[in-house]
C-alpha cells in the first residue's frame, strides 16, 4: 500500500493523503478526513519516515548522548543505573510521541562537532554535564533543540533541568545531625564537577549551622560509583576516627560504602548510618534498604523531554527552559538515631 493506492482509494489527491497523514487537516473536510483514515487504518498503511525526512528535513529522531571518558573507553555506560534509568523514561517518552532515540557516547570535544555534522537529529538531550566547554562553544552553530541535565551553562534557549543538589546534601547532613551524629563523612571527588561541588556545599552548609566544624580528613574523595563507594567504605572502616555516619552523592556510591565498612567489620547502620542520592529502586534491594535522597528522577526525565518536544514542534517553550527540581529525604533502614 503506497500513498498513491490510498489516493485513489478515497477519491483524492497524493497531496490530501499527505495532508492528513501529517495532521494539516485546516483546508480537508472531515468526512475526507475520516475516509482516508479509515482506508489507512484497514490497511496497516505505515508512512515511509526516511521519506518523510527527505521531504520535510525532519528525521524523528532524538540523539541522546552519553558522555564518555578516555580513562574509561571499555566501560559500560549503561550499566550505570542512573543513566540507564534515565534513557528508559526518556526512551519511552519519545518513543510514544512518534520518536526513535540515537544513543551515542562521546569521549572529546571533537567526537560531538563530528556527531553533529553527519547526523540529522531532530533535537539533542545529554544525559550528564561532562563536556560542557565544547558545548558552549559549539551551541551557536547547533541548529536543533538542546536539553541538557545539571549543568552551569548559561546559554539563552538552553532547555536545563537540575535537581536542587545543594539542599539535597544539605537534607541528608541534617538527617543525620538531627540523629545525634557529629562525625559525618562526606564521600565524593567533587573536584571538576559543578552538580558534586553544590552538593559538597550543602554538606558544609548544614555542618555550619549546627555549630560542628568541618573535618577536612572527614571528606573522602572517591568516585561516585560503587567501586569508589567500596573503597571510602574501606577507609572510613580502617581510619578509625569514630565516623558514625557518612552521606553520599549517588545511590550507587552509598552501596558500595555500605559494603566496604561490612568488610572491614562495620555493622550497618549500628557503626555506621548512610545515606544515598537519587532514589534508584535498586535501594529497596538492599540489605538494609537504603535511606537516600529523591531527585524525583522520573520528573527529571519527563520534564526535559517534553520541553524538548515542545521546542522541537513549536520553536519555543511555553515555560522558562531552566527547570529547579525539589528533593526530598525517602526514610528506608540504613540511618540510624544515636539518641
Amino acid at each position: 500500500m503506497t500513498l498513491k493506492d490510498i489516493a485513489e482509494k478515497a477519491g483524492v489527491s497524493m497531496m490530501t493523503v499527505s495532508n492528513v497523514i501529517n495532521g494539516k487537516t485546516g483546508r480537508v473536510s472531515p468526512k475526507t478526513r475520516d475516509k482516508v483514515n479509515r482506508i489507512i487504518q484497514e490497511y496497516g498503511y505505515t508512512p515511509n519516515l526516511n521519506a518523510r525526512s527527505l521531504t520535510n528535513k525532519v528525521s524523528n529522531i532524538v540523539g541522546l548522548i552519553i558522555s564518555a571518558y578516555e580513562t574509561n573507553k571499555d566501560e559500560n555506560y549503561l550499566e550505570n543505573p542512573y543513566i540507564s534509568t534515565m534513557i528508559g523514561i526518556i526512551e519511552r517518552e519519545l518513543r510514544q510521541n512518534g520518536y526513535y532515540v540515537m544513543i551515542r557516547s562521546v569521549i572529546k570535544g571533537t567526537d560531538l562537532t563530528e556527531l553533529l555534522q553527519n547526523w540529522n537529529v531532530d533535537g539533542i538531550i545529554f544525559l550528564d554535564p561532562a563536556h560542557q566547554t565544547a558545548l558552549g562553544k559549539l551551541a551557536s552553530s547547533i541548529s536543533c533543540p538542546v536539553a541538557v541535565f545539571d549543568s552551569n551553562l548559561e546559554i539563552d534557549g538552553l532547555i536545563n533541568v537540575c535537581s536542587n543538589d545543594r539542599k539535597g546534601l544539605y537534607l541528608s547532613t541534617k538527617y543525620m545531625i538531627n540523629r545525634g551524629h557529629s562525625r559525618i563523612a562526606f564521600v565524593a571527588d567533587c573536584e571538576g564537577s559543578h552538580v558534586l561541588e553544590q552538593r559538597f556545599l550543602g554538606y558544609r552548609q548544614a555542618l555550619e549551622e549546627s555549630g560542628l566544624p568541618f573535618k577536612p580528613e572527614f571528606v573522602y574523595a572517591y568516585p561516585p560509583s560503587y567501586e569508589g563507594g567500596l573503597e571510602a567504605g574501606k577507609k572510613i572502616a580502617s581510619d578509625c576516627l569514630g565516623i558514625t555516619a557518612a552521606v553520599t552523592t549517588a545511590d550507587i556510591s552509598a552501596i558500595g560504602v555500605m559494603e566496604g565498612a561490612r568488610l572491614g567489620g562495620y555493622r550497618i547502620p549500628i557503626d555506621l548510618s548512610v545515606i544515598g542520592y537519587d532514589n534508584l529502586q535498586l535501594g529497596q534491594y538492599t540489605l538494609p534498604k537504603l535511606t537516600t535522597i529523591s531527585q524525583n528522577i522520573p520528573q527529571k526525565a519527563l520534564t526535559a523531554t517534553s520541553l524538548l518536544l515542545e521546542k522541537i514542534r513549536t520553536g519555543t517553550t511555553s515555560t522558562p527552559p531552566h527547570v529547579v527540581l525539589d528533593v526530598e529525604i525517602v526514610e528506608r533502614q540504613s540511618a540510624i538515631s544515636l539518641f
